[in-house]
C-alpha cells in the first residue's frame, strides 16, 4: 500500500542547511538506548503505527507536497518478515531527498561510541542516488519536540526559539549513496563516531533522483569506538576531488526550488575528463547555499586546513561562487574559514582558496563548493584539494552564531 506524501515543511525551515534534519510529524517520547542490544524501534518495519492503514510504528516519512512520491509498507517484496518499507519518485522537478526516518533521543551512554546503521535495500528503476545515513546533533527543539509528543514547530514555539536562532549543532554525519539502477537485496552499512553533548542521532533510507527503492531489516548498534583515521600533511583529503567519478563521493545540497540542478560535465573541465555544474532557474523566496560539499571527522581536529578549487562562471548574476570551510565543535559551536574570494558574472577559471584552524574537539568538517542560489547562470568546479598545512592555531577561528 502506497501513498502520495501530504504536508508542506515550513520552506524556510528546509532551507536552513542540508544538514538541518526532518522531523517526524508525529514524534514521540522514547527512553534513552543501552549500550547493548539493538537501539532502533521496529528496525524490520512489522508493527503497525496503531490504526494507520500502512505507516509503520516508529518511523515516518519526509515532508512535501509533491504527488510524484510516494511511501509505502506491503508484503510484496521483503527480506525477512512480513514487511518491508519503499519510496518511490517519479519527478525531479524540485530537488528533494524523500526518506524513511527515525529519531532517538540519547544521552552520555553514548558518547564516545561508535553507532553502526545497517539496511537491506533493493533498486528498482533507480535513476540518481538512493542512500542510508546516519546523523548525531545537539538539537534542543527536536529532543523536547520527541519528549512533548508534538511537531517542531510548536516545540520551537513553546521554547520560544525562532527558525532563524535554532541552535541546532550538527556533530556528526555519515551517508552512503548507491546508484545501480536495479539490485537484489544488498546489505549496506554506515558507521558514525557520537561526540559528547549530542542529544538526538537520525538514520534515514532515502531516495534523491526517480525510481523506486525498498528497505527492509534496519539495525543500530553501538560499539566500541574504531580510532580516528591518520593524515598526513600534503596530502589530498577529498575523494574523486576533480570530480571524475560518479559524485557518489560528493553530498549534493540543493534547495527545493524549480530547476535546481548539479550535474556532471565533460565539455567544459579545467583538468581531467570532467567538472562538475550547477545551473537554476531565477525562482526562490530567499537565496540559499547550493553546491557540493564532503564531510571529514575526528581525523582532522587540531589541524590547520587549506581548502582550494578552480571555478568558472557564465553569465551567473544574482549570485556569487565561493569556498567554504565548516567545523563543528561541542565547546565551541560552529566555525567557519575566512570568507576568501567571490566569482560572479561571466570568469574564466579562477583558483579559490580559504583556511581554518580546526578546533581538537570537532568530529565534523565540512568542504563546500557552494554559491548562492537562485541565480541565472552557471558556475562549474573542478580540481577542489583539501590539506592540511599545519597545527591549528588555538582560538583563532570564530563562531559563526
Amino acid at each position: 500500500m502506497s501513498r502520495s506524501l501530504l504536508g508542506v515543511a515550513a520552506l524556510g525551515f528546509v532551507l536552513l542547511l542540508l544538514a538541518l534534519p526532518a522531523v517526524a510529524a508525529t514524534p514521540a517520547a522514547t527512553p534513552a538506548p543501552s549500550l547493548s542490544g539493538e537501539l532502533l524501534r521496529n528496525p524490520g518495519f512489522e508493527a503497525p503505527l496503531g490504526d494507520h492503514p500502512w505507516l509503520p510504528a516508529a518511523w515516518d516519512t519526509s515532508l512535501n507536497s509533491l504527488p510524484s512520491v510516494f511511501f509505502g509498507r506491503d508484503t510484496f517484496l521483503v527480506h525477512g518478515g512480513r514487511y518491508a518499507v519503499s519510496v518511490a519518485n517519479t519527478s525531479t522537478l524540485f530537488p528533494m531527498w524523500h526518506n524513511w526516518n527515525q529519531a532517538l533521543m540519547v544521552g552520555p551512554e553514548l558518547w564516545g561510541k561508535d553507532l553502526v546503521f545497517s539496511v537491506w535495500t533493493r533498486s528498482n528503476g533507480l535513476q540518481g542516488r538512493a542512500y542510508i545515513m546516519e546523523q548525531a546533533y545537539r538539537d534542543t527543539i527536536g529532543k523536547m519536540a520527541m519528549t512533548w509528543g508534538i511537531p517542531r514547530d510548536p516545540a520551537g514555539r513553546r521554547l520560544n526559539i525562532n527558525k532563524l536562532d535554532d541552535p541546532i549543532l550538527n556533530l556528526g554525519w555519515k551517508r552512503e549513496y548507491f546508484d545501480t539502477p536495479e539490485t537484489d537485496w544488498v546489505r549496506r552499512e554506515v558507521r558514525m563516531f557520537v561526540p559528547p553533548s549530542t542529544n538526538m542521532v537520525y538514520v534515514r533510507c532515502g531516495l534523491f533522483g526517480t525510481g523506486q527503492v525498498i528497505f527492509d531489516d534496519a539495525s543500530l548498534t553501538a560499539q566500541p569506538a574504531r580510532p580516528a583515521p591518520v593524515v598526513t600533511a600534503g596530502t589530498n583529503l577529498l575523494a574523486d576531488p576533480g570530480y571524475e567519478g560518479d559524485g557518489n563521493a560528493w553530498e549534493y545540497s540543493l534547495p527545493p526550488y524549480r530547476g535546481q540542478r548539479i550535474d556532471r560535465d565533460t565539455v567544459v573541465v579545467h583538468s581531467g575528463r570532467a567538472s562538475v555544474r550547477y545551473a537554476s532557474g531565477d525562482e526562490g523566496p530567499f537565496r540559499a547555499r547550493a553546491g557540493t560539499a564532503q564531510v571529514l571527522g575526528r581525523e582532522v581536529a587540531g589541524h590547520r586546513l587549506r581548502l582550494s578549487a578552480w571555478v568558472k562562471t557564465d553569465s551567473l548574476q544574482h549570485g556569487m561562487a565561493y569556498i567554504r570551510l565548516y567545523a563543528a565543535s561541542p565547546t565551541r559551536g560552529e566555525l567557519q574559514s575566512n570568507p576568501g574570494e567571490t566569482v560572479s558574472l561571466t570568469r574564466d577559471w579562477t583558483k579559490l582558496s580559504v583556511e581554518l584552524d580546526v578546533p581538537p574537539d570537532a568530529c565534523v568538517t565540512w568542504a563546500w563548493m557552494a554559491y548562492d542560489a537562485p541565480a541565472t547562470g552557471y558556475v562549474h568546479y573542478d580540481d577542489a584539494r583539501l590539506e592540511i598545512v599545519g597545527p591549528a592555531a588555538s582560538g583563532t577561528s570564530k563562531p559563526t552564531r
